[in-house]
C-alpha cells in the first residue's frame, strides 16, 4: 500500500530533478510510479532492494533445507543394524552394481 506522498505520476519524471528523485527515494521506503494504466512500477533505494533480495535468498535457502530434511528424515531413522557396509576402496557405484547383481529386481 502506498500513501499519496509515495506516488509519482510517470510524466512527473521529466520535471523532477535527480536530487529531488533521490530525496523521494531516501525519504520513503518505496515510490509507486503511476502510468495511465495505474500503478505499474515501484522505485526502491538500492539498500532496500538489496535487503529484499537477501531476505528472498534466505527464505529460499530455508525452504530448500526444509525440503531436504523432509526427504532425508526417513533415511536418518533407519537403525544402524540395517545400514549397508561400504568397504573402503569400493565406490558407491560399484557397491550399487554388486547389490543389483545380488538382489535383481524382476
Amino acid at each position: 500500500m502506498f500513501s499519496k506522498d509515495e506516488m509519482i505520476q510517470a510524466k512527473q519524471f521529466r520535471s523532477l530533478s535527480q536530487k529531488g528523485l533521490r530525496h523521494q527515494i531516501l525519504t520513503h521506503e518505496k515510490i509507486g510510479v503511476l502510468f495511465n494504466t495505474g500503478l505499474d512500477a515501484v522505485l526502491l533505494s538500492y539498500s532496500r532492494y538489496q535487503a529484499l533480495i537477501n531476505q528472498i535468498e534466505a527464505s529460499e535457502n530455508a525452504l530448500e533445507d526444509l525440503e531436504i530434511a523432509v526427504t532425508m528424515n526417513p533415511r536418518l531413522n533407519i537403525p544402524t543394524n540395517e545400514w549397508l557396509n561400504h568397504p573402503e576402496g569400493v565406490s558407491t557405484l560399484e557397491l550399487y552394481r554388486q547389490r543389483q547383481q545380488d538382489h535383481p529386481h524382476p
